[in-house]
């Protein structure tokens, strides 16, 4: 069994990471899946020497959604090969494009936002007006506010919104849902509805529609999701500190004897074989057995112990280590994807992505919410429409209906559910792993919390 991680490019939310899952789980070949969306990748385990990724692909990019290899295999490991490891939420995909996609949803956020609270405190000032009395009315005539509103509203839903008109769109002709469907359908209806009575007034007097429009309900509702969306995208990019501090461990050169010269090469460069020199004060840059010299050398970043090792002819030495004294010439053993800080590295990569047992139960409410909210929010628009037309008349039941249409479908958006479990993971991982705490996976760390009692050994500090 070969198992492949994926950056995930497209993903939103954790109805998102359900509906990926499932396109997976359906192609040939796949045995299993793992989407998480903290880190917007998805480990696949597959039967093929190869991962189908033209069929993923095709399995899932009808849905919005797209899949690109995490990381080449290289000989060596350099910050190249780690790209993604600085911000999870890009994956394996070019750092400068996750850059200028989160400088677009920057520059989005700094445009609708203070558009979204000034309509937000007008609206207070028209609610407090109508109740009472020593508010003034908007020195604006509604008439005119309804125009300018229509406007904005255009702007901000056709722009900003457009990644919620696109999940309509998908809705409408694949029939899945992920929390762009429900921010879209509640949006859309409410312009639609707005621009349709602002723009054939016949229609308003024809059906006796109310007079209100929900321009604003649009501007604001979209303009604080893209805030969401925006501190969200930021708060993952984060998540890939722990990495990119083991990164920073590693030695960027290493000085080696070829052809009975010394060069200063890429640390990538080294092959196993090459013998290595290593000055006193300088990071050992692999892996490896020492041939020549005798020296101390700090192994705290790998044991704990802030006491020197002393090492001689025929002892082992671990890449980022300190030479501390004497001059030394080591045989590379280990380089690249094979040194001990790689394999600390993958592993620490492999439990920020691995999924605790609790969040299992996260998944599968999470993969039901949304058409869950869609039908609550469409019983919601009947019920004031059928039942509340005889108690408070149609005008006002219609508008009652509408709001608590869109509120339903804006408020009840599974965001957090399923994202809160994967990102403390991330971030209790990648915390312990910069104070030297390892842990295997995101089980273990959940059992943790059921310990009580912890025995620790010394290491002659």
């Amino acid at each position: 069994m070969n198992k492949t991680t994926f950056s995930v490019a497209g993903m939103h939310c954790a109805s998102c990471a359900a509906i990926i899952t499932k396109s997976l789980q359906k192609v040939e070949g796949i045995a299993e899946v793992q989407v998480n969306y903290a880190t917007e990748t998805a480990s696949v385990s597959y039967e093929q020497p190869t991962a189908p990724i033209e069929a993923m692909n095709e399995a899932v990019t009808k849905y919005g959604y797209s899949l690109s290899p995490r990381e080449a295999v290289q000989p060596a490991v350099s910050k190249m090969d780690h790209v993604g490891h600085a911000a999870p939420a890009g994956g394996g995909h070019d750092h400068s494009l996750k850059g200028a996609e989160l400088a677009v949803q920057k520059e989005k956020t700094e445009f609708v936002f203070p558009l979204a609270l000034a309509v937000f405190v007008i609206m207070m000032w028209d609610i407090a007006a109508q109740s009472l009395a020593a508010v003034p009315n908007l020195p604006l005539p509604m008439e005119i506010f309804n125009v300018v509103a229509l406007v904005l509203a255009t702007v901000v839903m056709f722009w900003i919104g457009r990644p919620f008109i696109a999940g309509v769109a998908r809705f409408a002709r694949y029939r899945v849902a992920n929390m762009d469907t429900l921010i879209g359908i509640g949006t859309l209806a409410a312009y639609l509805y707005s621009a349709a009575i602002t723009l054939l007034p016949v229609l308003q007097e024809r059906f006796r529609l109310p007079d209100y429009t929900y321009f604003d309900v649009v501007i604001v509702v979209i303009g604080f999701v893209t805030l969401g969306k925006y501190l969200e995208a930021k708060s993952k990019e984060k998540t890939g500190e722990a990495i990119k501090k083991l990164l920073n461990l590693q030695a960027k050169t290493a000085l080696v004897l070829r052809d009975g010269k010394e060069q200063e090469i890429p640390v990538s460069a080294v092959v196993v074989g090459d013998i290595v020199i290593v000055k006193p004060g300088s990071k050992i840059p692999v892996d490896g057995k020492v041939i020549e010299g005798q020296t101390a050398v700090d192994e705290s970043m790998i044991t704990g112990e802030s006491m020197p090792t002393d090492k001689t002819v025929g002892d082992m030495v671990v890449g980022a280590t300190i030479n501390k004294q004497g001059n030394i010439q080591l045989a590379a053993t280990k380089v690249g994807t094979d040194t001990l800080l790689s394999q600390i590295i993958r592993m620490v990569e492999e439990a920020q992505g691995s999924k605790a047992p609790i969040q299992a139960t996260a998944d599968r409410i999470s993969g039901i919410f949304v058409p869950v909210v869609l039908g609550i929010a469409l019983a919601a628009l009947l019920a004031w429409i059928v039942i509340g037309s005889f108690f408070i008349g149609q005008t006002l039941a219609i508008s009652y209906g509408l709001l608590s249409f869109v509120g339903v479908l804006v408020i009840a958006c599974p965001c957090a559910l399923g994202l809160a479990t994967p990102t403390a993971i991330i971030v209790g991982v990648g915390k312990g792993a910069q104070y030297g705490i390892l842990v295997k996976d995101a089980e273990s760390l959940e059992h943790l919390s059921q310990v009580d009692t912890v025995v620790f050994d010394k290491t002659g500090t």
